[in-house]
């Protein structure tokens, strides 16, 4: 049987609820952490989602648990961060899964993978991934949270010229752009991250 290698993605999650259930997810995660070996044999580590999901009761099968927690820490009293890698995209079964242990919780997400253009989030507000835009150029990525934001930082830094404040306009001058400097190790793209309802 063929396995399919997935296009990994960089998801970063934001569990919001009470006090008490921020500090007790935590408190699973830093006991997971802490084992000799992973709670749930498996080719990740004592952070993959299937370890925590057995932790907390449920059943790794029956769950898609296709990503693993790579850092985590406080974000506030009502919100513990988490920095992921996962398969093709965030991962809502195990973002439900966890939504539903601590009732009355709600799990926020940015995602980003470059390989299949997945930017999203589901945090309409902003409350804690306000981030609606993206430049991944050669001297790292840059966020921006409006169009404004971005058409000016790209036009005035990086491409010396003004840009419309728009999507089109923005991808057009950086196509524009690489286009004169083929020859140089220059590189850049834009992206939209798509506000999601779940």
């Amino acid at each position: 049987k063929e396995v399919i290698m997935p296009n990994w993605a960089s998801t970063k999650y934001a569990f919001h609820s009470t006090k008490e259930d921020v500090q007790d997810l935590k408190k699973k995660i830093d006991e997971l952490n802490a084992m000799n070996e992973p709670y749930v044999k498996n080719g990740f580590g004592k952070l993959w989602f299937g370890c925590l999901v057995n932790y907390l009761g449920g059943d790794y099968d029956k769950v898609c648990c296709r990503g693993e927690i790579i850092s985590y820490k406080f974000h506030n009293d009502e919100a513990l961060s988490l920095c992921c890698e996962t398969a093709w995209g965030e991962t809502p079964e195990f973002r439900h899964f966890l939504e539903s242990k601590y009732p009355g919780s709600k799990i926020y997400y940015l995602v980003e993978e470059s390989g299949c253009l997945v930017y999203g989030t589901n945090d309409k507000e902003g409350k804690y991934f306000p981030e609606r835009y993206m430049l991944d150029y050669y001297d790292g990525c840059d966020y921006f949270y409006n169009i404004d934001e971005a058409a000016e930082y790209i036009g005035q830094r990086l491409l010396d010229m003004e840009i419309e404040h728009n999507v089109e306009a923005i991808e057009k001058a950086i196509d524009d752009w690489l286009e004169e400097h083929e020859d140089e190790q220059d590189w850049m793209s834009f992206h939209k991250f798509d506000v999601e309802d779940d």
